[in-house]
């Protein structure tokens, strides 16, 4: 039995579909699934054409209408271009092209943390229980990682111990979001707390090059679930997260807080903002700029620092224009 199991009389079709997008470097994994999608439907329908038409195409997309929009949109664009491959060999084969509706929900503001949110939060990492395990130590370190270096949080979780270069200051991320990958410098204050989470893992763990460099008390790697629940639960114990209906920051916002907080000091020091954007975006692993500037909210201190140079330059040049010639 292969890997993709379809059942439907394109099987061919699907498999050989699936196959060239692998073939392109396209990680598949999530296509299967939508193929697998269309596939179950069209077997329990006891499709039995080459191609497929405008009534089956309309009635799977119907199928998925108690879904919401994004994985409408989803199962659309993989259906779109299964199809637009499949009329290569059969002429007859309907193409959607109306794309369906997608009502977006409203963008959430991210929570830029201060000084004094990390710190306290921080201290509430140190804290969760059970008392004396690798558990807070691991929290400590890894939110305070993802602060001071705006790594993706799956990018954290994947660090194996090879990929943390402690004697030159960097970590490498294999792979990241748009299969980039790339070495993330880190500071000296970041690596002393880098090698003490070391030292309590290897009283827990055997430390093997690919092992994880960070894990559960189970010595297992961390994963989304178990690190939120964490989060959630640091929050709430430093005051940044109220009851039902009221969420608080995300996991994710300690990336956006690293982006923001790197343009301030940037400012502050004088420096060319505009030149140095580019470098920030390969830190942060971005494909252009449009991907970092997401990230770069104005908060307060921000728009005060903006304020004061743009003053400062302002004055300059009044001052030039003034002077005799």
């Amino acid at each position: 039995m292969n890997e993709s199991d379809f059942l439907s009389a394109l099987a061919p079709r699907l498999d050989a579909f699936l196959a060239l997008r692998r073939a392109g470097g396209r990680d598949a994994k999530s296509q299967l699934v939508l193929l697998r999608y269309l596939d179950r439907f069209l077997h329990q329908q006891h499709f039995n054409t080459p191609w497929l038409t405008r009534e089956v195409v309309e009635d799977y997309l119907h199928s998925a209408t108690h879904l919401n929009p994004r994985t409408q949109e989803n199962r659309w664009c993989m259906l779109r271009q299964f199809c637009r491959y499949l009329r290569q060999f059969e002429p007859q084969c309907f193409v959607p092209e109306d794309k369906p509706c997608r009502v977006r929900a409203r963008a959430r503001t991210a929570h830029i943390f201060s000084e004094a949110e990390i710190q306290a939060m921080l201290r509430a990492a140190q804290a969760l229980p059970p008392s004396g395990s690798l558990r807070a130590q691991t929290y400590f370190t890894l939110f305070g990682l993802l602060y001071t270096t705006g790594l993706r949080c799956g990018e954290a979780f994947a660090l194996n111990l090879s990929d943390v270069d402690l004697e030159r200051e960097q970590l490498f991320v294999h792979r990241g979001k748009f299969g980039k990958s790339r070495w993330v410098p880190f500071s000296a204050s970041t690596t002393r707390v880098l090698r003490h989470y070391l030292q309590e893992r290897s009283r827990v763990a055997p430390a093997g090059a690919q092992s994880p460099f960070f894990i559960t008390p189970t010595t297992r790697r961390l994963y989304h679930t178990n690190v939120d629940y964490a989060f959630r639960d640091v929050l709430k114990r430093c005051g940044l997260r109220g009851g039902k209906g009221c969420p608080g920051p995300s996991l994710h916002h300690l990336r956006h807080s690293f982006a923001c907080n790197r343009l301030l000091a940037w400012h502050r020091s004088g420096q060319d903002v505009g030149a140095l954007l580019p470098a920030l975006a390969t830190y942060l692993g971005h494909v252009n700029l449009a991907s970092t500037q997401v990230y770069l909210q104005p908060t307060a201190e921000l728009l005060e620092e903006a304020n004061q140079r743009f003053h400062r330059r302002f004055l300059k040049s009044i001052s030039a224009i003034g002077e005799p010639a």
